[in-house]
């Protein structure tokens, strides 16, 4: 039995990114204290929070947000987790980058089509889409009995 496929976030873009926000905090900080400027101090509260938003990236960093394998998918949902065994999907695809303001992700459509849903692929985590569609077509022909 193979390994499952599992889509992680990945935890070295969040912790550069938690800390550039942070270093940055720190300079607007230090100016700030220097020259007793107001706007100074919003600046340095607005990436002091961003460093903080980054850092809940690594948080569940363990968790994986994506599981495939031979029964089917588990993702994580707004609620929690959604689990589908492949019998119980109508399409599994992958949706490319479109523009810079949709990223590449995972779309999981129920069998009757009322429902969908879909996980991050890209930058932010550790699978590219070309991987992804490979490692699920396999899945899920080796699951069609």
């Amino acid at each position: 039995m193979p390994e499952p496929f599992e889509i992680r976030r990945r935890t070295g873009l969040y912790l550069l990114l938690a800390a550039a926000c942070f270093a940055v905090a720190a300079g607007y900080g230090w100016r700030a204290y220097d020259q007793g400027e107001p706007l100074l101090w919003a600046l340095t509260a607005v990436f002091g929070v961003l460093g903080f938003i980054h850092l809940r990236g690594l948080r569940d960093a363990r968790t994986p947000l994506f599981v495939a394998d031979d029964h089917g998918v588990r993702m994580r949902a707004r609620e929690g987790w959604v689990g589908l065994l492949w019998s119980e999907m109508g399409e599994i695809r992958i949706e490319r980058r479109i523009g810079v303001r949709y990223d590449p992700r995972v779309k999981v459509v129920s069998r009757d089509g009322t429902k969908f849903y879909t996980s991050p692929l890209g930058l932010a985590t550790n699978v590219s889409p070309g991987e992804a569609e490979v490692q699920l077509a396999r899945r899920r022909s080796a699951a069609a009995y």
